[in-house]
């Protein structure tokens, strides 16, 4: 049998043009990006320092080429060009190189005696800012460069069935550094003569190895012999060969492959039983719990006054939660809806039939009959669930951690719902800086079990910072 064509390019996309923008464009773009930032956050400390204590700035002007050191650790931990990345796991990185390097400085002075030629003001704001930085200048940087036609490490997606169609749905965004040139069908693979991969002078089978870095082999249902051909016989002369297991809602984040005889096993990290970064986070959110309430306090003081004046009642409300172990709590918030609320839905739903769908989907409406003037306002602004800083110094709930949900809601959850009640509730999440109520209740519980399941410091991290952009934007607020 014949063999099907290798390539099916993607509209917009040609051959050429992969071949017109070599990969090393990517790498060197992210490289310069570190260099950029790392160097304004140098000359800054050094220029602040400067006019607080006037002096010659020429032992600093010396010091500068050690920047170099930074983008060796950054080497070091794959972050160029850095493909593929998982935020919350490129903030580590970057954070633990960072970290390293200044470790390295101060350990090195203290050693050679020359500490005192050091500003320790210039060495703490450099260490402070420099991944924050760094991290800045990264979004932006592939927020722009994405738009720009040679942007991306050229790959090929070996596969076209619903796994295949996934991972190109998601590569389109190229800030995550792929850039698909081309995809080899199921067919076109399953309907191949083998014997033609191995005809001396045949390049027909090596076609995409000339066009691209990375092959990405989705093809979860294929058997091991079979999968084992393919790769014999269209991955050679890749550089990078990515496998795209069937493995949907396992740990993905800090997954790590092992070998046994010859077998590959995956070990799935459980950092839900290590008690020590379980009491890091308790630590994180004691810490800012407390110093969100003393610094928004005069905050709270204007909202619950404006609360008041705008319609009766209390200016706060207290709703029964479900949390960890599945202890119910009262979740505070700042009344947002008139007291009589329940009898105003009751009577809007049976004027409004058509809305009553979507209130027993989601427990929501996008016109809420209920919700004041000023509690829209509150809710847009995300404000109304700042009181839950209280819970959170109570320890009913985190900072960061599942959408605390009601009794109602908990056979929606299924399965899941043991997953939920591992971990505290939280007042941000994965669901809130994933489009919040844009998304459907299937995609809230997802994004619940993809938290608990691949929880970190870091991804708590990843979250907190997307947070302040979705609260910003109002994405998805209402």
């Amino acid at each position: 049998m014949g063999a099907k064509p290798v390539l099916a390019p993607i509209p917009g996309l040609s051959v050429e043009a992969t071949v017109t923008w070599p990969a090393w464009y990517s790498y060197l773009a992210m490289l310069a990006i570190d260099v950029v930032a790392l160097s304004i956050v140098y000359w800054l400390a050094v220029i602040g320092r400067y006019f607080v204590t006037p002096g010659s700035v020429r032992f600093y002007v010396g010091l500068f080429p050690g920047i170099s050191v930074f983008v060796l650790a950054f080497f070091s931990q794959g972050l160029y060009p850095g493909l593929l990345l998982h935020p919350a796991e490129e903030i580590r990185r970057i954070f633990y190189c960072v970290s390293v390097v200044f470790l390295l400085v101060m350990g090195t002075t203290f050693l050679w005696h020359n500490a005192a030629a050091y500003s320790r003001s210039i060495i703490l704001i450099t260490w402070t800012l420099g991944a924050p930085a760094v991290l800045v200048a990264r979004y932006l940087g592939r927020y722009y460069l994405a738009r720009s036609e040679w942007w991306g490490v050229p790959a090929v997606v070996l596969g076209s069935g619903p796994v295949a169609q996934k991972v190109i749905r998601v590569l389109k965004d190229r800030r995550l550094g792929l850039r698909i040139t081309a995809v080899l069908d199921d067919f076109a693979i399953r309907a191949h003569n083998p014997a033609l991969a191995h005809v001396p002078g045949n390049r027909k089978h090596r076609a995409p190895a000339m066009v691209a870095n990375y092959a990405i082999v989705a093809l979860p249902d294929s058997p091991t012999i079979e999968l084992r051909q393919i790769l014999r016989d269209y991955c050679q002369g890749f550089r990078h060969v990515l496998l795209v297991p069937d493995m949907p809602g396992i740990c993905s984040l800090g997954m790590t492959a092992r070998d046994i005889g010859g077998d590959v096993i995956f070990e799935v990290p459980q950092r839900l039983f290590h008690r020590s970064a379980g009491i890091a986070k308790r630590a994180l959110d004691l810490a800012l719990s407390i110093v969100g309430l003393v610094i928004l306090s005069p905050l709270f003081l204007v909202i619950v006054l404006t609360i008041k004046c705008s319609s009766p009642g209390s200016a706060f409300y207290g709703h029964t939660r479900h949390g960890r172990n599945g202890k119910a709590f009262k979740a505070l918030k700042f009344r947002t809806m008139v007291e009589n609320g329940d009898q105003l839905l009751e009577a809007y739903l049976e004027e409004h039939p058509e809305e009553l769908k979507a209130w027993q989907r989601d427990q929501k409406l996008k016109n809420d009959p209920r919700v004041t003037r000023v509690g829209s306002l509150l809710r847009r602004c995300s404000l109304d669930e700042l009181p839950q800083l209280w819970n959170v110094f109570r320890g009913e709930m985190s900072l960061v951690g599942p959408r605390p949900i009601v009794y109602a809601e908990i056979p929606k959850y299924g399965p899941g719902y043991d997953l939920y009640t591992r971990v505290l509730p939280g007042i941000t999440g994965l669901w809130q800086v994933s489009g919040r109520n844009n998304t459907t209740y299937e995609e809230r519980v997802i994004f619940d079990e993809y938290y608990v399941r691949n929880w970190s410091i870091w991804l708590d991290a990843y979250i907190l910072i997307r947070t302040v952009k979705t609260v910003i934007t109002a994405e998805g607020a209402y």
